[in-house]
């Protein structure tokens, strides 16, 4: 995927015979068998391929190329190439990423996390994550900096500044809310950001007085126009699942809490139907299994801890529980559900550095 304005460190050269190699095999082998083969690469190995010649560099970089590949790759169910990303709050490196692969933390009992050496982004805060999507990560530094990174070849960007174009008082609120996904009416990544603006009195009971809501669009590369709403406050990461960013919302004057998804492609916010289930049942925390949005939470009126999955999006009754019982006095977040239906639970990750 290509960035524009870019910081990225040269590729390693490939040895001349490699390269001799691999034109004789351009020479003998038709161009959609070869085109079959890339399809399947991991994108490291592709990165490499570029400098092979000018008509593999060629065919690698088309936007078709990119796309056909993408697709392979999600159709590989495998948990070798997963990556859980995390920051690291120690005071040795503070805002710094991390990242260690899915397969040694369910395999080994220690696993050595490795840095992303290309974003050597130090901030005085907590580096914020703000959502991945097609092996791309959106991340929030000092809390009003965006950054748009690509762990596989090494490329970051830094957004255009949030608060450009605004009447936003920086030291009376925060960026509260956000998510980031890929519009595929449009073919654009976007990126929602919200200012919670909060009054004294509001700071005292919890709520925001208003918020700004901004969406900023890779294609333009330039943050939209304002969208204010009030009595609404979105909190935290907005989960990307059918086109749409989902958040648990709580309304101020309802009382009461709610699933707001926010459309990326019309941009504008709707409200998602709780499911009957959820009765007696206290506030849940979203994510994403498969691609499916899910839910997961304890509940008053069994003594347990249970998994909700909308498997298919829009459609009510399409939702499956998964129950399970509780063995634990804390909250323990589900980590993945595996092949064998065995669900992994993380209470702390511990990065070592």
């Amino acid at each position: 995927t290509s960035y524009g304005r870019t910081h990225k460190p040269p590729p390693p050269p490939l040895p001349l015979m490699k390269i001799g190699k691999a034109e004789q095999i351009s020479h003998h082998l038709p161009e959609e068998i070869i085109e079959e083969i890339l399809y399947r690469l991991p994108v490291k190995s592709l990165l490499r391929f570029k400098c092979v010649s000018q008509s593999w560099r060629s065919l690698i970089s088309t936007k078709q190329f990119i796309e056909t590949h993408l697709q392979h790759s999600k159709k590989i169910e495998s948990f070798t190439d997963k990556r859980i990303i995390s920051t690291c709050s120690k005071s040795s490196c503070p805002g710094r990423l991390k990242a260690c692969y899915l397969s040694s933390l369910l395999t080994e009992p220690v696993t050595r996390a490795f840095s992303f050496n290309f974003f050597p982004m130090n901030s005085s805060r907590d580096i914020v994550i703000v959502g991945s999507c097609n092996g791309l990560i959106c991340v929030l530094v000092d809390a009003c900096r965006f950054f748009l990174l690509n762990p596989s070849t090494r490329e970051f960007k830094e957004l255009p500044d949030f608060f450009t174009g605004t009447t936003c008082p920086k030291n009376l609120g925060s960026i509260s809310g956000y998510g980031f996904g890929f519009d595929e009416s449009s073919c654009d990544y976007k990126v929602y950001a919200v200012f919670s603006m909060t009054s004294p009195y509001d700071r005292d009971v919890g709520f925001p007085s208003k918020s700004v809501a901004r969406v900023y669009s890779f294609k333009t590369d330039s943050w939209g126009v304002n969208a204010f709403f009030e009595d609404r406050w979105t909190i935290g990461q907005g989960k990307f699942v059918s086109g749409k960013l989902h958040w648990i919302n709580y309304y101020k004057t309802k009382l009461k809490w709610e699933i707001v998804c926010f459309d990326l492609t019309n941009e504008s916010f709707g409200t998602v139907e709780r499911p009957s289930c959820m009765e007696g049942c206290y506030i849940p925390r979203l994510g994403v299994f498969k691609g499916c949005l899910c839910m997961s939470f304890d509940c008053a009126l069994t003594v347990g801890f249970d998994i909700l999955i909308w498997n298919e999006y829009g459609v009510e009754d399409s939702w499956s529980r998964l129950c399970l019982s509780r063995i634990f006095y804390y909250y323990f977040t589900p980590l993945c559900i595996l092949p064998n239906d065995e669900v992994q639970f993380v209470y702390r990750l511990f990065v070592f550095v």
